[in-house]
């Protein structure tokens, strides 16, 4: 299911950047191991993140973490209109004690980013992943119903 969404979300980025001048979607495909031993301050730290992150960054589209069954791994997907609403998040992150607490309880198993990450982007993102994938083609009917007022939100 968790690569069904994400491959719906990969195809969406296709029709953003090509038909909405202002989106040009930013995708964080994360898989993360939670650290032995840190289950519950996991979960907590996931709880406490999420509410900032949704208080902090208007733009910020989707934020969800994916717990598999026994709690050992993690799915972290997240979504940005545009390079510069991805940049507020890493900036928002970046030596923070978010990271901090981030790092004491996962670890990064893979982090692909699709969409078209500018330079900037890129930078901030160096610490974590080189995996950057941009969108070559496809099409998304309901996004392209979505668009307009997905381009609104500021």
């Amino acid at each position: 299911m968790r690569y069904l969404s994400l491959i719906l979300v990969v195809i969406s980025t296709s029709l953003f950047s090509m038909h909405h001048e202002k989106l040009d979607v930013i995708v964080f495909a994360i898989d993360l191991e939670i650290i032995d031993g840190q289950k519950n301050k996991a979960r907590n730290f996931v709880s406490r993140i999420t509410d900032n992150v949704n208080k902090k960054e208007p733009q910020t589209l989707v934020y969800q973490y994916h717990f598999s069954k026994k709690e050992n791994k993690v799915f972290l997907l997240e979504i940005y209109p545009n390079n510069e609403a991805a940049l507020i998040h890493m900036d928002n992150f970046l030596g923070s004690k978010w990271e901090a607490e981030f790092v004491k309880n996962f670890s990064i198993s893979n982090f692909q980013v699709l969409g078209n990450a500018n330079s900037k982007l890129k930078k901030s993102l160096e610490p974590f992943t080189k995996d950057f994938r941009s969108n070559l083609l496809g099409f998304d009917r309901v996004a392209n119903q979505l668009g307009e007022e997905i381009s609104k939100i500021k």
